[in-house]
């Protein structure tokens, strides 16, 4: 045992004041730390070609408490060098007692450091930016120079010099290296500001070097973020614990560069709890330089009986690494949600592994190899139904965020904003030019008064092709107005108006909102008019490649007026997760699409329904001209399913006088066009009562309805006396049939269930 490295992490006060020199300390410090003193500004008067003027300067504390005083060239405008230095309040006092020498350093308006400048930007806003002081035009000086060190919270002087810009445009440095460091013997210059908002808490990879006497006294790297902690045993296949005090300090800064740990977060020797330990947890073994080779094979490790053991293959006692293993493969599962998760059982846990758009993965530095599951669509979404029903005990799941954070442009909007006035070039307009999604958090209010709120591939940014709108986690009301046409205006809409409208091949996570009408003015002699909108319209491109994810969302609320349509869907993968949709004639509608519907857990009570809103007579039954609509049930139809769909919807109540429409015509077909599980059809109450049908079918294919309840419908199904070329098949697995008028009409349709109905009506 190290007892030295022991008694230094227990006490280093004790080991301080003993005069111990020639240990190092595992401690990894910052080269320079974040000032606490603000700048003090102020005015002065310079004597220039003009004569007699009027200047500004900064009086910057330093980290060894000097001062350092910085020319500010340029820089006339007050309400400039306030924003760069975060000065909103503080007055900004003339002084008469200093003389700035012109050697001294400047910042100037506009920027003059030289464009060639070296610079290293650390990607926190807790961190440090470092900026050679080279002026644009002058000869590079004599010796190691001065250089800036820029706090990177400090906005207007990290946009001013172009930090984010000049960072991007230099070479990548090799892996493991710490990118651009000054020459030994240049003079820092530390910039500070005054912004009166606090820095922003750390919140992303802590390391430390962790002793661990429960694990046969071992020494370990510590990883944590969040609440996600794990030990790395071992890098590059050797143990951390058998390395040099040298070569720790080396890994441990290897591994702080991979994670991207700034500079002034620390790390530090610890002696973990035991309960720190997560039972089953794997031990790991992390490439650091050995990732791409042949001849490495993770050596990661479990706790047996209080040893280590190899999790693949058997322990070198010479080495401490492992023989004969194998790597451990991972596997991509489509979910319910229509996001693909990817785990990997891997000592008595399974890891489940972010996917990321960062080339830096776990999988890789894990040294894991990986297939996607296989199967098509369908069957991969049965899989997860499967999974998620299954009563036997899983592994304990434990979840990674990751590595690299994605290059993500995060906007919160204002509370009660109006959508309408809100678009993706202003959203994007603070983006950083690599950002590759967007996020817009909505406040509890927000609104649609008049067009929709737009997000349009065309619009965004060339790398940005991933959007996701989240509200508050109870959810965040979108108050949606009438259009200027169609009910209660003199113009008539030739179509209802989208209030969330996407184009284009797209990825957009829709979670968390309630779209609701805004309740109508005035008294009206009867129930209001349904809402001419569109709660959300998508539309992708030709190659399908639009893929809309709703969840916990509810379009339609329980007050009048509903939505003319709820969803209306083309080109690319619907999934509705856990939402609801309540519309006056469509709820949902798609073509030349995948389509999963899911309420889970099961029996979750969500919905969608056409003709949902309440109190209307038959005399209300009419479209945005004014046409009576009543004359068929096909005006209102709760789900439509087109050319070229395949459906999956589980656990759902499916509700109109028309439940499903199936105008899809398959020629032929290996699977389901459609398949429901657990799921219940049931009519509009009070309209069509003999006239409502279950499934109305337009076209050939295979429909499949598992474990799902029939109830309240005149008619169950609803086929033409003939189908071109062939016959659709409908198959009913275990199902309930109650209060249906008539008996079974099949027409050209072949129909396989094991029981039928007693009709009430013949």
């Amino acid at each position: 045992m190290n007892t030295r490295r022991w008694l230094w992490a227990l006490v280093p006060v004790v080991a301080s004041a003993c005069g111990d020199a020639g240990e190092p300390e595992m401690a990894t410090t910052s080269a320079h730390a974040l000032v606490a003193a603000k700048p003090t500004l102020f005015r002065y008067r310079a004597i220039g070609a003009a004569g007699s003027e009027m200047r500004y300067a900064a009086e910057l504390p330093q980290e060894d408490g000097t001062m350092i005083l910085l020319r500010l060239e340029g820089c006339l405008e007050e309400r400039v060098v306030r924003e760069l230095f975060g000065v909103r309040r503080s007055a900004i006092a003339e002084r008469t007692d200093v003389v700035i020498d012109a050697a001294a350093p400047m910042i100037a308006c506009p920027d003059r450091i030289a464009a060639e400048a070296s610079v290293y930007a650390e990607p926190r806003t807790q961190g440090l930016s470092l900026l050679d002081y080279r002026l644009d035009g002058e000869p590079p000086q004599a010796g190691p120079g001065r250089y800036f060190v820029i706090p990177n919270r400090c906005g207007g002087l990290m946009k001013h010099l172009g930090i984010a810009g000049r960072a991007r445009r230099a070479p990548a440095p090799p892996l493991g290296s710490p990118g651009w460091t000054p020459e030994p013997g240049a003079a820092p210059i530390q910039l500070s500001c005054a912004n009166e908002r606090a820095a922003e808490a750390y919140d992303g990879w802590e390391v430390h070097s962790a002793w661990l006497p429960s694990v046969e006294f071992r020494w370990m790297v510590l990883v944590k973020k969040g609440n996600t902690s794990f030990f790395v045993e071992s890098l590059d296949g050797r143990p951390y614990n058998d390395l040099t005090d040298a070569e720790r300090a080396k890994a441990l800064s290897d591994v702080r560069k991979l994670l991207a740990v700034p500079s002034s977060w620390e790390s530090t020797d610890v002696v973990p709890e035991d309960e720190e330990i997560q039972p089953d947890m794997p031990f790991f073994d992390v490439c650091l330089d050995r990732c791409g080779t042949a001849d490495w094979v993770p050596a990661h490790k479990v706790l047996r009986d209080g040893y280590l053991e190899c999790e693949s293959g058997s322990l070198d006692p010479s080495t401490g690494g492992c023989l004969d293993g194998e790597r451990k493969g991972y596997t991509d599962r489509l979910e319910l949600s229509g996001t693909t998760s990817r785990r990997a059982p891997l000592g008595g846990v399974t890891l489940d592994l972010p996917i990321c758009t960062a080339s830096e993965t776990w999988e890789r530095r894990f040294g894991l190899s990986g297939h996607d599951g296989g199967g098509t669509w369908l069957t991969r979404l049965i899989a997860a139904y499967n999974a998620g029903k299954s009563e036997g005990a899983a592994p304990r799941s434990v979840s990674l965020p990751c590595l690299v954070p994605d290059r993500t442009c995060s906007v919160t909007l204002r509370e009660g904003v109006d959508l309408s006035t809100t678009t993706v070039a202003t959203l994007t307009r603070n983006c950083a030019v690599d950002a590759e999604a967007l996020e817009v958090r909505v406040g509890k209010r927000a609104a649609v008064s008049r067009p929709p709120f737009t997000l349009d591939a065309a619009t965004l940014p060339a790398r940005m092709r991933k959007v996701r709108m989240i509200g508050e986690p109870e959810g965040s009301t979108i108050t949606v107005a009438q259009p200027t046409c169609g009910f209660g205006t003199s113009a008539a809409c030739t179509d209802a108006q989208p209030a969330l409208l996407v184009q284009g091949d797209l990825t957009v996570d829709l979670e968390h909102l309630r779209l609701v009408s805004r309740a109508p003015t005035g008294s009206t002699a009867g129930p209001p008019a349904p809402l001419a909108r569109v709660g959300v319209q998508a539309a992708g491109s030709a190659a399908r490649g639009l893929v809309l994810r709703v969840r916990d969302v509810v379009i339609g609320g329980d007050t009048a007026p509903v939505f003319y349509k709820g969803i209306v869907f083309s080109g690319g993968t619907l999934a509705l997760h856990s939402s609801s949709v309540r519309a006056f004639t469509d709820g949902v509608s798609a073509d030349r699409a995948r389509v999963s519907i899911v309420s889970w857990p099961v029996a979750g009570g969500h919905s969608i329904e056409s003709l949902a809103q309440p109190d209307l007579t038959t005399d209300d039954l009419v479209d945005l001209r004014g046409e009576w609509l009543g004359g068929s049930v096909a005006n209102f139809r709760a789900l439509t399913l087109s050319a070229d769909v395949q459906a999956f919807v589980v656990g759902m109540r499916v509700s109109g006088p028309m439940a499903v429409a199936w105008n899809d015509d398959r020629a032929t077909w290996t699977e389901d066009g459609l398949l429901a599980v657990d799921s219940t059809f049931t009519s509009a109450p009070g309209y069509f009562d003999r006239e409502s049908v279950m499934l109305s079918v337009a076209g050939r294919g295979q429909l499949n309805f598992v474990n799902s309840t029939v109830v309240n419908f005149g008619h169950v199904l609803r086929c033409p006396s003939r189908l071109s070329g062939g016959t659709a098949k409908i198959i009913f697995d275990r199902p309930e049939f109650d209060e249906i008028t008539y008996g079974l009409r099949q027409g050209a349709c072949t129909v396989e269930s094991a029981t039928l109905w007693d009709p009430t009506g013949e």
